[in-house]
């Protein structure tokens, strides 16, 4: 199983992700973008790869020890940004801003317990939602526009459970399926 550990958001924060992504995609330009099925927004914790089920149980005691004792916070959407940079561009994505801090707690707590349970994985964690991409260069003014709606708007969330997700790759783009759930405090 291909696995990685994250946390989805309530409607109305799916919505806004949903909204600043089809400004995006109306500023983008044709087939510029392969964009992030609204269902498929989450934030990613940890990539663990490709494990069998003895491992995926582990994740999951991992999770729990690691999460044990966190209590539930919100979030709020922050401005739109890129990996690995605005002159080369491959992952477009929506920062979080308040909550930011609660996340990255979040994730070395995750971490901590992850590692006890004998997973390892990069841990290069920062807080955004991927909403596309890239597959071919943007328009020279595609950062402004797109960068200032997101700017003008934010919405918020609850973060109230992490969930470890099965990722199969499909030639249609990935599905999900949840294998585990933690619900926070």
């Amino acid at each position: 199983m291909r696995l990685f550990v994250a946390s989805a958001f309530e409607p109305a924060f799916t919505a806004h992700l949903k909204a600043a992504a089809d400004y995006a995609r109306d500023n983008a330009g044709r087939d510029a973008v392969k964009w992030t099925a609204p269902s498929d927004f989450h934030i990613t914790y940890a990539f663990l790869g490709d494990l069998d089920k003895k491992a995926a149980d582990a994740a999951a005691r991992g999770m729990d020890a690691g999460l044990a004792g966190l209590k539930r916070f919100s979030v709020v959407s922050g401005g739109l940004g890129v990996f690995p940079s605005p002159r080369h561009p491959s992952v477009l994505w929506i920062g979080i801003g308040e909550g930011a801090a609660e996340l990255r707690e979040l994730a070395n707590k995750l971490s901590e317990g992850l590692a006890a349970n004998g997973l390892i994985f990069e841990n290069r964690f920062e807080p955004h939602v991927t909403i596309g991409r890239v597959k071919r260069p943007l328009p020279e003014d595609f950062f402004r526009r797109a960068g200032g709606y997101t700017s003008a708007r934010r919405a918020s969330s609850a973060v109230s459970s992490v969930e470890l997700m099965e990722s199969r790759l499909t030639p249609e783009g990935p599905v999900y399926t949840e294998v585990y759930s933690r619900k926070l405090l």
